[in-house]
């Protein structure tokens, strides 16, 4: 048996996600699409030169992909996927390879299917199948009706009331029925001059002349990926992540809690829900404000926290202006912010004589002006001088967008100074989460952000489990363009409940 896996469409619907790759080779819980298909077929005992893949939009991508993952599995390229649909794809496959006695097996290229569907419908025991979720309707997929146990039709017009189950666009053919396929896609393509339908449509014909029978999944889990919202859902379908196992939840707070000064609900009432059964931290980079801002604001949303569970970089900034005894700086903060590392170090000298400072410190400076970035360029020309930062992040999230955070302060330091920071205090550094790490094992905790290059940057440094919520400044692009995936992705933490 060969299986005909259809995978030359260019995937509009998840762009620009489908911009740099083709839709099959787009991660969910941290594996490409078509890699559960093809581990399925191999499981069920076909062997790689039994597969065949139909490429076509970035089929280089896919080429070097097969080559490195899956050596043997065949591709064939068609190169007229702008102008044609995956009926062309299959013909085009079919006219390829002499059709044997143990007939095919074909699937689209987007779909992903559970444990033991693909070799539940390999080895059952009907030649002519298609595999359906029985009694499920879904209004984007193709519904199939029965009569006398025979498939009788397969559309997406079919109504509620008519359908049978959904199509999960696997489809199993004898030799024959195969064949007689082929003959009708023949005639769309070479006589009707038809390049643009669908495969369920000589499908549909070829239902008039084959008896086929449903291969009911019984519930098992699968998923097609047509557009964002069914990538997210996937990734919670088929991620093997489990809240459950922790029972420790760093979260982050612009973002992920909050935006401005909007909550993001979702997060809110998960917290709520699960505050007496998991610990949770807050972690913020944010130094335009005090612990005490973020506990007095977290309060004013229900969630009941204290200071001891709000961690922000003054933690080991101070630590370390203690162990290197610097007592005079330069400091980028507003006056908040001053004054309160001024209270947790009160033998700190802060914008005193420049020949004096030890150190040049940017916090999130809300009220920067250009006096202070052209004393604080002065002051870094000199060697001794230390280039500090109490964190990265390049903008802060707000309701009405990004606006400039630290991140961007420093980018005008080190333009006009040639200088980068010697050390940063705030995320990524895993010195931030060196008190929660002496509490808990690393698998009883997970890191909840917005942002990939500090939130997860900072759970890959300290070996912990990170889910990305798209509430905040990352997005689903942007975490496709990682090397490693988050355990999960969700719209915010209330996709959990």
């Amino acid at each position: 048996m060969k299986a005909f896996i259809l995978a030359a469409g260019v995937g509009s619907r998840l762009y620009p996600i489908t911009k740099i790759k083709p839709k099959c080779l787009v991660r969910v819980g941290g594996k490409p699409i078509i890699s559960y298909q093809i581990e399925a077929y191999l499981a069920a005992g076909l062997k790689p030169s039994d597969i065949i893949v139909v490429g076509g939009y970035r089929v280089d991508m896919m080429s070097h992909f097969l080559e490195k993952h899956f050596p043997g599995v065949v591709l064939l390229d068609n190169s007229d996927y702008a102008s044609t649909n995956n009926m062309y794809s299959l013909y085009f496959a079919l006219s390829k390879y002499a059709i044997d006695n143990n007939g095919i097996i074909i699937n689209n290229g987007d779909c992903i299917y559970g444990y033991g569907i693909i070799d539940g419908i390999i080895n059952g025991d009907y030649e002519d199948s298609i595999a359906v979720d029985q009694d499920v309707y879904q209004a984007e997929s193709m519904k199939v009706t029965l009569s006398d146990g025979i498939i009788r039709t397969i559309s997406k017009e079919i109504t509620e009331l008519e359908a049978f189950g959904v199509s999960i666009d696997l489809y199993r053919l004898s030799s024959g029925a195969a064949n007689q396929l082929l003959d009708i896609m023949k005639d769309y393509i070479e006589v009707k001059r038809e390049k643009r339908l669908w495969t369920e449509v000589a499908l549909q014909d070829l239902l008039d002349k084959a008896s086929f029978k449903p291969f009911d999944i019984e519930a098992r889990k699968w998923i097609e990926i047509d557009d964002n919202n069914d990538l997210l859902a996937a990734d919670k379908k088929f991620s093997n992540f489990d809240i459950g196992q922790k029972k420790c939840i760093i979260s982050d707070l612009d973002g992920t809690v909050y935006l401005g000064k909007n909550p993001i609900d979702g997060t809110i009432n998960f917290i709520k829900k699960n505050s007496e059964n998991k610990e949770f931290y807050f972690l913020t980079n944010n130094s335009s404000k005090t612990p005490v801002d973020y506990v007095e604001r977290l309060n004013s949303f229900g969630i009941t926290t204290d200071r001891n569970h709000i961690i922000t970089p003054h933690i080991p900034l101070i630590k370390y202006l203690n162990e290197e005894n610097t007592n005079n700086i330069y400091l980028i903060a507003n006056q908040r912010y001053t004054e309160f590392l001024k209270s947790e170090k009160p033998d700190l000298k802060i914008n005193g004589k420049s020949d004096d400072c030890q150190a040049v410190i940017v916090a999130y400076d809300t009220e920067l002006t250009y006096e202070k970035l052209k004393s604080a360029s002065l002051i870094l020309q000199k060697e001794n001088v230390k280039f500090l930062a109490t964190h990265c992040d390049k903008v802060c999230p707000t309701e009405q967008g990004p606006i400039p955070d630290a991140g961007s302060i420093l980018a005008l330091l080190e333009t006009s100074t040639n200088r980068k920071p010697d050390k940063i205090f705030g995320k990524p550094n895993q010195e931030l989460l060196s008190a929660v790490l002496q509490k808990y094992n690393k698998d009883e905790i997970v890191v909840v952000g917005d942002r990939l290059y500090t939130d997860k940057a900072l759970a890959d440094n300290a070996g912990i489990d990170f889910i990305l919520v798209l509430s905040g400044e990352s997005t689903r692009l942007d975490a496709e363009k990682t090397e490693s995936c988050p355990a999960i992705i969700l719209k915010n933490l209330g996709d959990l409940l």
